[in-house]
């Protein structure tokens, strides 16, 4: 039962990884005209949030690093509903800001504890026989991809039904559901400190680490650039309203569909997961590069759908690297300082690409992805010649 358990806490906490990012850049219009703020002032708030992010998630990591994860992750979710709430009563300008704050350090606790329950919780009796880093990973980032997809759904619906304030302290009672979870789960199913892991100065003089880090933090840019080209290649392919959805929610479900067809190959084929990796970003590449120069609507389609199937294994495949890069255990505060590493992307690029977008074709934007996965798989094989 305990184990049971925990796989429901841990699915509820990936859920909630790529839930709450949404629902945070969701509320950015209505905080601003519930506040009577300037057009864009909110926007600080969720660069707070992400900026956050950065000693948030390291900290967590460390935090794991000494106790179980439990405490960590249900903290982290009173955190949250706490945080929510507050953002539905939220008064001033000042008291948004450090909302975000609060917000973006109780995210980052959830999510390195359920990034590293991910890696446990699945597959335990095999943990000693073989490591299933990549094949876990791409289980509970399933449930990343679904809390993302339905994060625009869940807000859009919650206003219809109770309005701003009401929903989001409705979305704030919901995630003491979670958090009941996690108390309820015995304390012992939660993985304890490692005794034997990699110590930091064996870590940081790893000729690997470096390239491995510059990997992940090009990725994150890559999945960052999925805000600005799909729907406009859509549109470019001349569809509009009702189809432009259903080809949207297509792509993402193809992009979570992919995680669980990988994780069900790398269960019984784990050593694929390197080589697994390296073939969807080249074939990624190939396809957006395709797009960029093609006209056909029905190809442009079928093409379209692909590159979303190949982008879904991706991040598990690179976290999974990262941890199997040595034969212990690493440090959860360098795990964490790599999930930190979106955040980081996320406020550097996007000021960036709101300018670079600005009145330029989809097929124009679409260059970028296409270089930056090239520009991704060069060092990742380097690191592939390197590992063997």
């Amino acid at each position: 039962m305990s184990f049971s358990l925990l796989v429901v806490a841990t699915l509820a906490g990936s859920l909630l990884i790529g839930l709450i990012p949404t629902l945070v850049d969701a509320v950015k219009k209505p905080l601003d005209a519930r506040l009577g703020l300037a057009a864009g002032k909110s926007e600080w708030f969720i660069r707070l949030f992400y900026l956050a992010w950065l000693p948030g998630m390291p900290l967590s990591g460390w935090v794991l690093d000494t106790w179980r994860g439990r405490e960590i992750l249900f903290f982290g979710l009173i955190g949250l509903s706490l945080g929510i709430a507050w953002l539905a009563v939220v008064r001033s300008a000042r008291s948004l800001l450090l909302n975000g704050v609060w917000l973006g350090l109780a995210y980052s606790a959830v999510t390195v504890a359920s990034v590293r329950l991910m890696t446990l919780a699945f597959f335990p009796d095999y943990i000693e026989a073989y490591r299933l880093n990549i094949a876990s990973l791409n289980l509970g980032f399933i449930a990343v991809g679904l809390g993302a997809l339905a994060g625009p759904w869940l807000v859009k619906a919650t206003q219809y039904w109770w309005g701003h304030r009401q929903g989001l302290l409705t979305v704030s009672v919901a995630l003491l559901a979670p958090a009941a979870l996690t108390a309820w789960c015995d304390t012992s199913s939660f993985p304890r400190a490692t005794d034997n892991g990699v110590s930091w100065y064996d870590l940081c003089t790893h000729p690997l680490v470096p390239v491995i880090a510059g990997v992940i933090l090009l990725y994150f840019a890559l999945e960052n650039l999925l805000e600005y080209w799909p729907e406009a290649f859509l549109k470019e392919i001349a569809y509009r309203d009702r189809a432009l959805e259903v080809a949207m929610v297509m792509f993402w479900i193809a992009f979570i569909a992919t995680r669980g067809a990988a994780a069900w190959w790398l269960y019984h084929y784990p050593d694929h997961g390197f080589g697994l990796t390296i073939l969807l970003l080249l074939f990624s590449a190939c396809l957006v590069g395709n797009l960029a120069g093609g006209f056909d609507m029905g190809n442009s389609t079928v093409g379209f759908l692909l590159v979303g199937a190949c982008y879904g294994p991706i991040l598990p495949g690179l976290l999974g690297i990262a941890l199997d890069l040595y034969a212990a255990p690493i440090p959860l505060s360098a795990l964490g300082a790599l999930l930190a590493l979106s955040g980081l992307d996320t406020l550097v690029l996007r000021p960036i690409m709101d300018v670079f977008t600005r009145d330029r074709p989809a097929r124009s934007v679409m260059r970028v992805p296409t270089f930056l996965t090239f520009a991704l798989v060069a060092p990742l094989l380097l690191l592939a010649f390197l590992r063997n």
